[in-house]
């Protein structure tokens, strides 16, 4: 005679390993919720057909369901790890559906490779570029914080500027996320915010893949990146060697703060905890400010080089005086750059105005809210102003001349 008890406790068992409430295993079967209950509870038996179909619902054999949960038999499923498979997948569809529809993309799905075209019939000599980004440590204050759409949203204007800082534009960007047992809420609103960086500068979003390891992180802890791809002519990609004595350097501003300056506010921050919502002009909060994204150059960048306007580009990553910025400024010419002409934002007046660093340590640490600077003939500068303007605020820096006086330093504070 069969034991009531031990099979109870054998469909119990398996359903909440399989990660299902009493009604949804109840829907599957086409019974009540309450018949499910009453064999858990061991008051009544199924029939030999509805056990062999308990059996196929519950990813189980027939023998285990009538033999019952014996003692030796020892299981560990995924729940015990702290990660519901079901939930994460029920969120990997829905982060699925948000991956652009483009002719580009022709297949794109969890874990699998990426496959697309892009067109190069145009092209003399196509040259494909990639690269693989991360926040870098602004990720963390993000995470606990909250700023969880705006780390996603910096990180794709990061890796976009690194490939149109050569003229190479980014085609397809894919993210993904290492994560604990995350709700479904937060995932999805990253999914639509790397979406929505990715499509505002017409790159195609190849979706977001996201890795349960609730071993590994802490509820609401993650790890994001991306990786971008992008094709170009090679006599069309920007390596400096149009740059000559005369070209005019051009700022365009960007909001927030770069990842790569980060550290120095969080030494500012564990020195001044008081400041996280401080109001740095009587109205918006410095954390607000600080991890507001930085801008994307995609579409300016674009629009200049059809008009041929463009000689160089840096990308600006802490400092508007870090040499290593400007690696692609051909040997024996640099520039004097004036800050005397920005009008440097609300954020680092306040920054500068905490009377923590000296101004040398600022303008080394800091970059006065410039994310990239432009090199244009002087003949053509008005008119490159008249394009970058339409997309971003701008200043003059400088102008490119023989570096006599301070030897490979490509740029130095006049």
């Amino acid at each position: 005679m069969l034991d009531r008890e031990k099979v109870a406790r054998a469909i119990a068992e398996q359903r909440k390993i399989k990660g299902m409430t009493q009604k949804q295993l109840a829907d599957i079967l086409n019974v009540s919720y309450q018949a499910v209950s009453r064999w858990e509870q061991g008051l009544s038996l199924p029939s030999v057909d509805m056990i062999y179909d308990i059996a196929q619902a519950l990813e189980t054999t027939v023998d285990f369901l009538l033999n019952g949960l014996s003692e030796e038999r020892k299981v560990i499923s995924y729940i015990d790890t702290g990660l519901d498979t079901k939930k994460l997948y029920m969120v990997k569809e829905r982060i699925n559906s948000l991956i652009t529809r483009d002719d580009q993309l022709l297949y794109a799905k969890y874990t699998d490779p990426v496959f697309f075209r892009l067109d190069t019939s145009a092209m003399e000599e196509p040259v494909w570029v990639s690269a693989n980004h991360v926040p870098g440590s602004k990720e963390r204050f993000a995470m606990e914080n909250g700023y969880d759409r705006e780390i996603c949203i910096d990180l794709v204007s990061s890796a976009a500027n690194n490939l149109i800082r050569f003229g190479v534009k980014p085609a397809i960007i894919q993210a993904n996320i290492v994560c604990g047992n995350n709700d479904s809420g937060q995932l999805i609103l990253m999914g639509e915010a790397f979406k929505e960086a990715c499509e505002s500068s017409g790159i195609v979003f190849a979706g977001m893949e996201v890795g349960g390891q609730a071993v590994n992180y802490h509820a609401g802890e993650y790890r994001i990146g991306a990786s971008v791809i992008g094709v170009a002519d090679r006599k069309e990609i920007i390596t400096g060697d149009r740059i000559m004595e005369g070209d005019i350097l051009i700022g365009l501003c960007t909001e927030g703060i770069s990842s790569t300056s980060y550290p120095f506010v969080k030494v500012i921050l564990d020195r001044r905890p008081d400041i996280v919502y401080a109001k740095i002009d009587g109205q918006n909060l410095f954390m607000d400010e600080m991890m507001k994204p930085n801008a994307c150059y995609v579409n300016v960048v674009n629009e200049l080089k059809k008009q041929n306007l463009i000689h160089g580009i840096f990308v600006i990553n802490n400092s508007l005086f870090n040499r290593k910025c400007y690696c692609t400024m051909p040997k024996g010419l640099g520039a004097g750059i004036s800050v005397s002409q920005i009008q440097v934002s609300a954020l680092y007046r306040y920054i500068y105005n905490l009377n923590m660093m000296d101004r040398e340590c600022f303008l080394r640490d800091f970059s006065l809210g410039i994310g990239m600077v432009l090199a244009v003939s002087e003949k053509q500068y008005d008119k490159a102003v008249k394009v970058i303007e339409k997309y971003h605020q701008c200043y003059r820096l400088g102008t490119i001349q023989k570096d006599d006086e301070h030897p490979d330093a490509r740029v130095w504070l006049v």
